[in-house]
């Protein structure tokens, strides 16, 4: 009788099972190209070299982050749906998932957290790691909306990426500026050398007065995934933003520091005018730093009346150019001014009219270029530094 009390008092623990889902195969291989963007190629954290894998509602939810920029991509799975996230290292499945030509593969969550994947013909498996060590999705508490076309936003983006700055020293430089009222929408980004400004007009959509910096990993990302043809939602939080689209969310952090006043730097005094033709110019400064020294790519402008001549030396190799392109200059004595040749060329090439017009003070001064759109509802301004020339 003991026996029979025993018996059927026994609490039936459950055993943990194999988890086996279908995925197609090119959903997933499109959401791995896109998480990976984000991962750290070097890190000492091996974890940030996975993508977590989180399921919810017949959904797989991939996650990749470098503690700055993070993706999350769901696609859709059929099957048993696993009961906790497994992190996995990214690199080895996205090579087997490019490689695999079957339209659908299978995916199964082992005991020993391994990931196995079935094919037709194979099966390959990769050993996960504890996801508990992944971390969490930041925060975004109490947070406001930016509205804004896309259209907009990606002419922002392509007008200021060359300006940002690569130094962790200058934390507030490694963004974009982005000021934002009921009139307009302002993008601004510099590196010390150089400056890129764009206002464009903000039409038909309210926003609230914002002023963010907003790290250039970010805006370079939202032009894989998002569509020109679309408006975008930016919810922004005290320390982040993030922005959803389709089946993809991206989160970022926002650059907490004070921008530079950028305005103090604009000249006013620049009443030299040179004028030519822009095709002619880059095609002439390409040729003509080919033979420029490899660290300060230095190329000299002598700007004259009629004609203007690019050159440069490299006294370390022996080496020299120099060539003569048509141009108009509104002032009697002929300038020379020195720039940086990838830096003049970045400039040039982000502004579009065939005609480009630099306004000049002195060899010492800084040279802007600047364009006003047709429909006037779009001002681009460049500031360049210039180098000081040695004769």
């Amino acid at each position: 009788m003991l026996n029979n009390v025993l018996n059927n008092n026994i609490i039936q623990i459950p055993i943990k099972k194999n988890m086996s889902f279908k995925v197609n195969t090119k959903n997933l291989l499109e959401a791995l190209q896109k998480t990976v963007k984000v991962v750290p190629s070097r890190s000492t954290l091996p974890i940030l070299g996975c993508s977590l894998f989180d399921f919810s509602n017949q959904k797989m939810i991939l996650k990749a982050t470098n503690l700055e920029t993070s993706i999350s991509e769901s696609i859709e799975i059929v099957g048993e749906m696993p009961e906790s996230p497994i992190a996995i290292p990214i690199g080895r499945l996205l090579e087997i998932t490019n490689n695999i030509s079957d339209k659908e593969i299978e995916l199964n969550i082992t005991e020993k957290q391994q990931l196995e994947i079935k094919t037709k013909t194979g099966s390959f498996s990769i050993m996960g790691q504890d996801h508990s060590e992944y971390p969490s999705d930041p925060i975004m508490n109490e947070t406001q909306s930016i509205y804004i076309k896309t259209s907009t936003l990606f002419e922002i983006i392509d007008f200021t990426k060359n300006s940002t700055s690569k130094d962790e020293l200058k934390p507030a430089l490694q963004g974009v500026l982005l000021k934002i009222d009921g009139k307009s929408i302002v993008g601004v980004s510099t590196d010390g050398h150089r400056l890129s400004r764009i206002i464009i007009e903000n039409e038909g959509l309210e926003n609230q007065e914002q002023e963010i910096i907003i790290p250039t990993k970010f805006l370079t990302l939202l032009t894989s995934f998002v569509d020109k043809k679309e408006n975008a939602e930016i919810e922004i939080s005290k320390n982040h933003m993030s922005l959803s689209y389709k089946n993809t969310t991206i989160y970022s952090r926002i650059i907490k520091d004070n921008y530079p006043d950028y305005e103090k730097v604009i000249p006013l005094d620049n009443n030299k005018t040179f004028t030519t033709n822009k095709k002619d110019l880059i095609n002439a400064i390409k040729r003509v730093s080919i033979f420029s020294n490899r660290s300060t790519k230095q190329i000299t402008l002598d700007i004259g009346n009629q004609k203007t001549t690019i050159s440069t030396e490299d006294s370390e190799q022996s080496a020299k150019g120099a060539e003569t392109i048509s141009s108009q200059f509104n002032n009697m004595d002929n300038l020379k001014i020195g720039f940086n040749s990838m830096f003049i060329l970045d400039a040039l090439n982000s502004i579009k009219s065939e005609q480009i017009t630099m306004f000049l003070n002195g060899s010492l001064n800084a040279a802007i270029l600047s364009e006003t759109s047709p429909d006037k509802k779009m001002d681009k301004l460049v500031l360049l530094m210039p180098i000081r020339l040695n004769d």
